[in-house]
Formats: structure tokens, sequence, C-alpha cells
């Protein structure tokens, strides 16, 4: 029997989607839906319903995308003067299936705490990431330092508490660590390790990485074709592992991905020379896309909430190859048809598996090939709001707590009264509650009460709001691990707010992606900017980046993506001399 190819894969779970729609249930029967014609849009395409580039996704990358398109180095690109001769200006459309911007930035502001927002997406960034700390310069938006690991703050593993000020003390770590890793802290035992395969990695920048990456080997064997896991079970051990899955407050550092590529990525995000600065933003990291949207706008370009990319073709328009973009806009699921001169295709990699697999692009092999070249990573997030930051009674003041326990990270975000601005007697507080990864996803999903979040969403199905809301029984296992974190000296209230988000559901499909074993991701990455050379379509985002699960992955990718194939020159309040990868 033929082994079934990503192909009918696709196609498989496209037909299982279409099947979970019940008639009537939108209000328009889905049948009706597919039959009717779609309507030739006008209003942002001028009178021949063209548009010079439609944008299709207003997450980070998106907006970027967008904004940068009518921006003053716009002027200056040969394609997109061309493109202006036609009719006097640029026409650009962005597209969004939901009714936010901001895809997998997501802020949310608690009742009784208008200085704090629970980040249910992204968080921060890191000081070794300049195209978003010259961005956020740039758009002028307001950033703080973010702790992270400080010294009075909790590890609790295997049922033993102990301080972060104490894991180089072998008699307090509970894990029969080889000699090799003893007294170290899960940081400095992970970059021990990296160091054997690649001298001199805690000082390497991301391009000297990308120099070794196609030779480094181990054994004989290309680091790139050699599982993360597999490498350091044989470097430290079961034991050893455990004390680095444990200790991080990640299982996906350790998971079984790409070794090349998770090394890059460790040293980069956590445990480099000098050690990582990381920032957040004081009025929630949302602001960034919705920030661009607003300049893009004000620029003359549209942008459009519930309109859902359905497929993808190929047509002629007076002798010109366009491309077609079949919507559905909600409420009520119209059908609208949008043609444009280029497309690009700021989606993630579940958004674009979701799209009709009759559209052109899927009959590609090298695309699909390269579509499955990251593995999705489930996360999600449980922030809880409190009257008081209680936390600070038993010495615990910012940072991260971690633990093997579900929760695996626990988060100090902030007090109230202390931000910048807010009143001083206001005691409200924000915790991150829990921060987990890979299979703790699970146990906190079965809380949920939810429909099915794993079924696929069918293209005449809207979007599913973003629904923050956290169950009560989530809660109240939260609360009882939280207990068990801290000891029996924490007095915990019960919470005054409480927010859950899940990335696994569609169309996001993860929280965020890792390369797979065997990927050469110096090859992919070009090719996913264009996957199907003879058509202006283009993929940026974050997934196919060597910044994954960063906005940095996403804003590198897009600017490579504008300077190769739009011919836009490097912004000016970004350092020409700035390496953004392959």
């Amino acid at each position: 029997m033929r082994k079934p190819t990503r192909r009918d894969l696709l196609t498989g779970t496209a037909a299982l989607g279409a099947a979970t729609v019940v008639d009537g249930a939108l209000g328009t029967p889905a049948r009706a839906l597919a039959r009717a014609r779609p309507e030739e849009a006008t209003s942002a395409a001028g009178r021949r319903g063209l548009l010079d580039v439609a944008v299709i996704g207003a997450g980070v990358s998106g907006a970027y995308t967008a904004w940068r398109l009518l921006g003053p180095e716009a002027e200056r690109s040969s394609v997109l003067k061309k493109l202006r001769r036609r009719r006097g200006r640029l026409a650009v459309g962005l597209f969004e299936g939901s009714e936010r911007v901001g895809g997998r930035l997501f802020s949310v502001t608690p009742p009784g705490m208008p200085h704090l927002h629970a980040e249910l997406g992204g968080m921060r960034y890191l000081s070794n990431q300049p195209v978003v700390a010259d961005l956020v310069d740039h758009l002028g938006l307001r950033t703080d330092l973010f702790p992270v690991d400080e010294p009075q703050n909790l590890a609790y593993l295997r049922r033993h508490r102990f301080t972060q000020s104490q894991w180089g003390n072998p008699q307090v770590v509970p894990y029969d660590l080889p000699t090799a890793i003893r007294g170290m802290t899960p940081d400095d035992a992970l970059l021990s390790v990296i160091k054997r395969f690649v001298p001199g990695a805690a000082t390497m920048d991301h391009k000297a990485w990308d120099k070794i990456k196609p030779t480094a080997s181990a054994d004989g064997r290309h680091l790139y074709d050699i599982g993360f896991w597999n490498l350091l079970l044989d470097a430290v051990g079961q034991e050893g592992w455990s004390f680095l899955h444990d200790g991080f407050g990640y299982g996906s550092v350790v998971a079984n991905v790409n070794a090349i590529e998770a090394m890059e990525a460790s040293v980069a995000d956590f445990i480099g020379t000098p050690a990582p600065q990381y920032r957040y933003l004081l009025d929630g990291y949302q602001t960034v896309p919705k920030e661009l949207v607003r300049r893009f706008e004000a620029e003359g370009g549209t942008a459009h909430l519930h309109h859902q990319v359905r497929r993808i073709d190929r047509d002629r328009v007076d002798g010109e190859e366009v491309l077609v973009l079949d919507l559905n806009v909600w409420p009520g699921g119209r059908p609208l048809r949008i043609r444009a001169r280029h497309v690009v295709l700021a989606m993630p990699q579940r958004s674009i598996e979701l799209l009709d697999p009759s559209s052109f692009l899927f009959t590609s092999d090298q695309f699909l090939s390269d579509l499955g070249s990251i593995v999705p990573r489930p996360a999600s997030k449980l922030f809880l709001g409190y009257d008081r930051p209680w936390w600070e009674d038993i010495g615990l003041k910012s940072g991260r707590s971690v633990t093997d326990l579900p929760l695996r990270q626990t988060y100090y975000w902030g007090v109230e009264g202390k931000q910048p601005g807010a009143d001083p007697a206001n005691r409200n507080a924000l915790l991150l509650a829990s921060y987990n990864d890979l299979d703790d996803v699970e146990f906190w999903n079965e809380m949920l009460t939810r429909p099915n979040r794993l079924a696929p969403v069918a293209v005449t199905r809207p979007p599913r709001p973003m629904d923050a809301a956290a169950p009560g029984t989530l809660v109240d296992e939260a609360q009882r691990q939280l207990r068990e974190l801290h000891g029996p000296h924490a007095r915990i209230p019960e919470p005054t707010s409480a927010y859950f988000q899940d990335w696994v559901q569609d169309p996001y499909g993860a929280a965020y992606h890792f390369w797979q074993v065997g990927a050469k991701s110096w090859e992919i990455m070009p090719r996913m900017r264009r996957p199907v050379p003879d058509a202006n379509l283009y993929v940026c985002g974050d997934g196919w980046s060597t910044g994954q699960g960063w906005v940095y992955g996403a804003l590198t990718q897009a600017e490579l993506m504008l300077e190769e194939h739009f011919g836009l020159p490097r912004p000016t309040w970004l350092s020409p001399n700035v390496y953004l990868g392959r």
C-alpha cells in the first residue's frame, strides 16, 4: 500500500474540516457558501479589483510587511515604482481572518490593573535581537527590563524545595548527576555540553552559527542530522537529561529536534556570553503590531478583519499573471474574491495547511517538503490576578520559580502600584502562574470546557474569537500546585481574575516551532520566502527562521523577504550592518 504523502494528509484534513460544518449552524448553509459566486472586491483594489500587494495575516510579520511596503524606503524600490506607475500609488491590503490584530501577540489588561498586561503570547525580546529593539525604539514604545532568574526564587523539583542560589550545592539538588555537570546550574550544564561539540559556542552570534551549520558534526554525523535529546542522553545520561529538562522549565529546549539549531537557540536565547538581557513592552507586546497597522493605514493602506482566506489560485488579467484569493467575510461567511499582483502569506504552518488543498502552491513537492520541515510545539499560559502580591510575604519580588509540577514556570509579574504612572496605593498584582509546554499542555487542556480544540477549522467556519477565560477547575488545580511550589508559609488568596491561552488551537496550531532533525535551515529559509519560483507568492514568519518562537524571527524573515523580492532598501532606523540571517 502506498505511504500517504503530505499532500494526501492536507487533502484529508480539509475534507474532515468541511465535514464538521453543520448546515444552517452559521445562518447560511455550508454547501450554499461553497456554491456561492464570490463577490469581486473593488473598494480596496481600485476599479479593476486588483491589488498590488495582498498581505494575509495581521500578526507581527504581516503588520510589519504591510507597513514597510508603504514606508519611506518604498520610494527607492524599483519593483514598487513599477507597480505605482500603473495608478500613481501603491494599493496594499492587509487581510486577517480573526477579530483582532496581533496573531500570537495577545495582551490582556486585567480589571483593576490598567498598567499591567497579561501576555498570553509573546512576552519579551532580547538585547541581542537588534531588529526588534530598533523597531520598538523607532515606534516610540515604552520598555523596561524583564527579570528572570533571581537568586532568592525557588526551584521545586522531585518534591525538594530550594532557592536558585543553591544550584551549585549537590547536597541540595535532588539529582545524581555525572561529575562533568555536578554543581552546575542547568544553564551552565547545558552550555558545557554544547561546547563539547561546538567550542566557543558561548560567544557565537547568529552569523557564526550560520557559517558552521552545514559542516558541524559529531562522530562522523552532521549535527543537523542528530536529535538533540539523543545527543544529550549520550553526553550526560538519563539523570543529567532529566535535570536539564526539569531545571530549565521548558521541555522543548532539550527535546528531540535538530541538534545544531537547538544549540544555537539555547545559546542565543538563554545561556550565551554575555548573558542575554530581556526587555518587555510596558503597554503590552501587542502594541507593536497595532502601531504598525495604525501607521500602515495612515499611509493609505487598508486593513480588513474577519476576512478569512481559504483558497489561492493563479489567473491572467490583460496578459498579466495575478494571484486570486477566495475569502469568506464574517459574520455570515460571504464569499469574496481578491486579485493581487503579489501575495504575502504571513501565516504560521497550520494556517497554511488549512488552506483549500486545491490551492496551487500545494502542487509543489518542494514546498510541501519545506512546509513540513518544522515541528509544531504546544505551549500554554495561565495568568492569575490577586488583590495583593502574596509572594512578597515570602521574600519573592520578580523573575520566576521553576518546578517539575505541570505549572513548570511561575513568573511574579508585577504589582499595579509599582508601575510607571500608576496609583502607588493600588496593591492589585498579577502572576504568570503557569508557563508550560509539550506534555504539560495536555495536563491543563483536559480541564478546559471549550469545544474540541484539535478539530480542524473548516474553511466555511469563522475563526474562533480569542477567549482567554480560565475555567474554575483549572484555576483550582493551579492554586493547589502554587501552594505546593511555594510551601506552607505562603498564604495564597483566591484570585480576582484568571486568563488562559492554549496556542495549539486552530488556526495557530502551535505556540512556536522547531526545525526537524535533518532540516537544512540555510537552504529552506530562502526557498520559503518565495516558495514557488515562478509565482509572486511569498511566506514570512518566525516558523522558518533562526529565531523560532520570537518576534525577532518573524521580523528578520519579513525584512529579508522585502529586501530580496520587493527591492526595499534596509530602513534607516536599522543599522545596515545588522546580520539578519540567510
